[in-house]
């Protein structure tokens, strides 16, 4: 699928740690997002060789997000939050966005 004229594309950066259960509540919640806003996500583990600053940065913080390398959030990822900010960035609003029932119906 082409993105249209005009939308950014989404990449997701997660930074966390394997001991991290707030994470794992994080990328449960940032699938149901990415089922509304399309979206690539990467992880980082901050504890790995090599991640030392991110280490320092947000090792009493994780899960955190970035957004095209800006902060977007940290610890808990509220859903509809998400995908208003995320369409913002992508240059899209709700008024261009279908809602389910008219989507199921066009098809």
């Amino acid at each position: 699928m082409a993105a249209r004229k005009g939308v950014q594309r989404l990449t997701l950066t997660m930074f966390t740690h394997n001991q991290c259960q707030l994470c794992v509540h994080a990328k449960d919640a940032l699938e149901k997002v990415r089922q509304q806003v399309p979206f690539v996500v990467k992880e980082v583990d901050i504890r790995s060789p090599g991640n030392e600053a991110w280490f320092e940065e947000y090792k009493h913080d994780v899960p955190v997000v970035h957004v095209n390398n800006e902060f977007l959030l940290w610890h808990r990822v509220d859903v509809a939050d998400t995908v208003a900010k995320l369409q913002k960035i992508r240059g899209s609003d709700s008024t261009d966005q279908p809602d389910t029932a008219s989507d199921d119906a066009g098809k």
